[in-house]
């Protein structure tokens, strides 16, 4: 029998391109999509790419400014701004993977078997990033003062707000007339209780419905990870978006990931041969906190 030389790859081989690339290119833009439309609504101009492993610290400002009256001739004495570490964020990559069975594949159908549960895995992931979102947001210790119902509420907390921003810079100077200075999180069924009967828009932002300058105050995003009775808000840009780019250190290439321009996530599909499965594969890093954190408040509904 005479030798055959075999060339590598073989020819006729399954090849992560032929395994739909369509499917993880359309989840990477769903889940940047979303996190853009975030991005948005908060009014931030970009997101913060940090390097894997690295960290993100804010600090706290005191100062004690004189008042500048001095005579003629007299000492002036110094004005002091100290600085002390607030908080440290550690940004690291983050890896999932789900498993697709060849029999799944054969008795659904490869779109619905890879396809449709995907849609779950991605969904899923995304519920992290917003859970660390509301964790970051409902962890706060300051207060604003109580108020008889949901309109109450959020307008004493609008009015503690505004206080505490008014001598922070750039914080509620937005320019685009479209977003809101102020963003607040609410339970559903407050704002439904509200409501009542009455018609509203709702719109959705990375898996959390908001209401849109709701009542003239700013955008109110519900979930029901937030305690009924309890509103919590603060400044849109107070909201810092960090991720480590799964498009960078040659990651992308070695791994055949899918990603955007952002690498905010990278995803990539390969044949398992040992088990007859499909590997779905999401690499991506992303942590959402406020950038001071004594500026995010907590309301009563009494």
């Amino acid at each position: 029998m005479p030798n055959t030389p075999v060339s590598y790859p073989e020819a006729g081989g399954t090849k992560s391109t032929d395994l739909a690339p369509e499917i993880s290119i359309d989840y990477v833009n769903r889940f940047t999509t979303g996190v853009r439309r975030l991005q948005r609504l908060l009014g931030l101009s970009d997101l913060m790419p940090v390097a894997d492993g690295g960290t993100v610290k804010t600090y706290k400002y005191t100062t004690d400014i004189k008042d500048g009256n001095v005579a003629e001739g007299e000492y002036i004495p110094l004005s002091k701004v100290s600085r002390t570490l607030d908080q440290t964020h550690a940004i690291n990559l983050r890896k999932w993977r789900r498993n697709t069975s060849a029999e799944a594949i054969q008795s659904k159908g490869r779109d619905r078997a890879i396809n449709g549960t995907d849609a779950k895995f991605v969904s899923g992931v995304q519920g992290l990033v917003k859970a660390d979102l509301l964790s970051a947001i409902t962890g706060t210790t300051k207060t604003a003062p109580a108020g008889a119902g949901l309109q109450a509420a959020l307008a004493s907390m609008w009015g503690a707000l505004n206080t505490i921003f008014e001598d922070y810079d750039g914080f509620g100077d937005i320019d685009d007339g479209a977003v809101s200075p102020f963003v607040f999180f609410v339970n559903p069924t407050d704002v439904a209780k509200y409501l009542g009967t009455a018609t509203v828009t709702t719109q959705s932002a990375f898996g959390m419905g908001y209401l849109k300058d709701f009542l003239g105050l700013g955008t109110t995003f519900t979930s029901a990870k937030v305690t009924a009775g309890s509103v919590f808000g603060t400044a849109a840009r107070n909201v810092v978006v960090a991720y480590t780019p799964a498009n960078g250190s040659g990651l992308s290439q070695t791994f055949g990931l899918t990603s955007d321009a952002t690498g905010l996530v990278g995803m990539t599909h390969s044949v398992v041969t040992t088990n007859a499965t499909i590997d779905t594969l999401l690499m991506g890093g992303m942590k959402v906190f406020p950038e001071i954190s004594d500026a995010v408040l907590k309301g009563t509904i009494s």
